[in-house]
């Protein structure tokens, strides 16, 4: 295993949850304290695969990150570094949330080692935050904004389209203010009303306050427009950043590349086989007061499943996937209707050559994951 390693660290504790939150999160954190201890066994253990191996990127993702004690932060990753060949310059993330952003909480994570921040700003209209039940309202992100930006961050920001409210016009309004403000990425995501109950009978009760999905579509292709201007690059489905900026981490999964995972419902792709760390937290400290990883999944993957991810997690980026690749998986299956489907799908011009690759144009994204589960 020669590519550089990440790892991803899950910290579930949140003082609310959100009504679009599909995460396994908790809002009682009577368990944080041995969660963290918890945490300390499992990079113990994970050293001793991990041996030799360097990690260029630590995240930190949750929940929520940022309401954790910055002692505990600041320890956790100490202990990681201590464990595991973490090499300089590594890229370590944290998740924010913008109510829990101050001055000297910055400076703390600065200190810890932290040097790039995801900030939850989902939107910069009030209406549109307390409709989801966030905690901040507009006021609250462009100060947590600001005060990251200060401390010398790189940061991303995180918009969600599709809100209770939104319209093109105020996501359009955020998402300039957003790239206006010299974030080096961009994060954007769909509302995924089928993911709360809550929300789906909102908007069968009210659809009018819901886009439309042919307004979301205009919206995210006149989102593209904008961000490009600011020179931020749509180089995943959902994600935008300046050259050099894109999110080191995340590109590990869509790539393949070797990734570790500490915490409940944590994933890994390690030596060739997927694994899972159970959900539930007692189930995870009982693991690990016996010494033993808290693995739920554990499961090689075979030479079929691998040529299948190469093709649904790679083209998800603009760089796309082999040409190759695509023809040999479809021919392997001797599945007509794909065939048919393909060339259906490059003849719409959701799918397009260049050079010897495959990749989604603009409009393709916005039909990604239909095409995509055909793979998957």
């Amino acid at each position: 295993m020669s590519a550089p390693a990440g790892l991803y660290v899950h910290l579930p504790y949140c003082r609310s949850r959100c009504g679009y939150c599909a995460f396994v999160v908790t809002t009682d954190d009577s368990s944080r304290g041995s969660y963290f201890a918890a945490l300390d066994r499992e990079a113990e253990l994970v050293s001793e695969e991990a041996r030799g191996v360097p990690l260029d990127s630590v995240y930190l993702g949750g929940g929520t990150p940022s309401l954790a004690p910055a002692e505990s932060v600041s320890r956790l990753l100490e202990s990681v570094r201590s464990r595991l060949d973490v090499r300089p310059g590594v890229e370590v993330t944290l998740e924010a949330n913008p109510d829990d952003v101050t001055a000297p909480l910055a400076r703390l994570w600065k200190d810890a080692g932290v040097s790039r921040i995801s900030l939850g700003i989902q939107s910069f209209d009030d209406g549109e935050l307390a409709a989801v039940g966030r905690r901040h309202d507009a006021a609250t992100a462009r100060a947590a904004l600001q005060t990251v930006l200060d401390h010398g961050f790189s940061v991303s920001g995180d918009l969600i389209l599709g809100l209770p409210g939104q319209t093109r016009e105020s996501f359009r309004a955020s998402a300039r203010e957003l790239a206006a403000a010299g974030v080096d990425h961009v994060s954007v995501y769909l509302l995924e009303v089928d993911k709360s109950p809550l929300l789906e009978e909102d908007r069968r009760r009210r659809p009018e306050a819901y886009l439309s999905d042919d307004a979301q579509a205009d919206a995210w292709l006149e989102l593209g427009d904008l961000l490009a201007e600011r020179g931020l690059r749509h180089y995943e489905i959902s994600n935008w950043a300046r050259p050099g900026r894109e999110a080191r981490h995340n590109l590990k999964y869509w790539t393949r590349a070797p990734t570790l995972g500490l915490g409940i419902s944590a994933h890994e792709f390690w030596n060739g086989r997927r694994r899972a760390n159970v959900s539930a937290i007692p189930a995870y400290l009982e693991a690990l007061g016996a010494g033993r990883r808290p693995t739920a999944l554990d499961a090689p993957v075979e030479a079929e499943q691998a040529a299948r991810e190469r093709i649904y997690l790679g083209l998800r980026l603009a760089d796309g996937v082999a040409a190759a690749d695509i023809e040999r998986w479809i021919a392997s299956r001797g599945d007509g209707r794909l065939a048919g489907d393909f060339a259906a799908w490059l003849s719409a011009g959701w799918l397009e050559h260049r050079g010897d690759r495959i990749h989604f144009t603009e409009p393709g994204f916005l039909v990604s994951n239909e095409i995509l589960c055909r793979f998957a």
